[in-house]
């Protein structure tokens, strides 16, 4: 037995990051390990510059994601406005940046953009500590029911539509954890539909029974400030909807 971390995310509109290369931003298919890691970083307090903290918290835990509800995709065109670079200018607020410090001659850049997003996305993620975890999952899970810092879905622009709902428990092993988390019907029933199967994507060290694909995904922050990302391998494996059903009326989280 060992203990597990089992929370739910669920949001309207959500951006889980994939690599971006030029306008096109797509999202993942399911939450990212950086996403879920920043997420809980952020509910924690811990911010973008503190790095050490960051790596930390992302090698301390292995981590499992289960697909509820896969949403529907979304892909909006944007435009957005930077101002142009100069030394020593610092621009404090947006009013700065497009106009209040900008000269008569300048004007701000203009950059196009497609951005994806999932709409009505269901998952369950679950974590269990590895060797040197820095905090217990009881100090995490009382992070999510009380972030110190305002926790989104990938984008500022994408808040969370239900409460995180954290349970600690001992199980024995990551499946039968996200298992004993089941879907809440109430929340979701226009947008859900009971799967055959569920898809359920974890880290290879994860201990994830019947994998029927392996992969290497470039989802591991190794530099936040810089938003830059290394490999990892992780799983997948396609399993029955087990416990996903309406949750027990009164539950209180532990």
């Amino acid at each position: 037995m060992a203990g597990y971390l089992t929370f739910q995310l669920y949001g309207m509109l959500a951006a889980y990051g994939l690599i971006a290369v030029g306008e096109v931003r797509p999202s993942a298919p399911h939450p990212t390990r950086s996403t879920v890691f920043g997420l809980l970083a952020a509910c924690l307090g811990i911010r973008r510059g503190e790095e050490e903290r960051l790596r930390a918290l992302s090698a301390g835990y292995a981590l499992a994601v289960r697909v509820d509800a896969p949403g529907t995709p979304l892909l909006d065109y944007h435009t957005v406005q930077t101002p142009p670079e100069k030394s020593k200018r610092v621009y404090r607020t947006r009013v700065d940046e497009l106009g209040g410090l900008l000269g008569r001659d300048e004007e701000p850049y203009t950059v196009l953009s497609r951005r994806g997003y999932l709409c009505d996305a269901h998952f369950t993620a679950a974590i269990t500590p590895r060797d040197g975890a820095p905090c217990p999952l009881e100090t995490l899970a009382e992070a999510l029911r009380k972030p110190l810092l305002t926790p989104y879905l990938g984008r500022k622009s994408c808040p969370p539509s239900l409460p995180f709902d954290p349970r600690v428990g001992e199980y024995a092993s990551m499946m039968e954890a996200l298992d004993a988390y089941p879907l809440d019907e109430d929340a979701v029933r226009d947008t859900w539909k009971r799967p055959e199967k569920v898809l359920v994507f974890a880290d290879e060290d994860a201990g994830l029974a019947d994998v029927a694909q392996r992969a290497l995904v470039r989802d591991l922050a190794t530099h936040h400030g810089r938003r830059q990302f290394a490999e990892r391998r992780a799983v997948m494996a396609e399993v029955a909807p087990g416990g996903i059903g309406k949750k027990e009326s009164g539950h209180v989280p532990q």
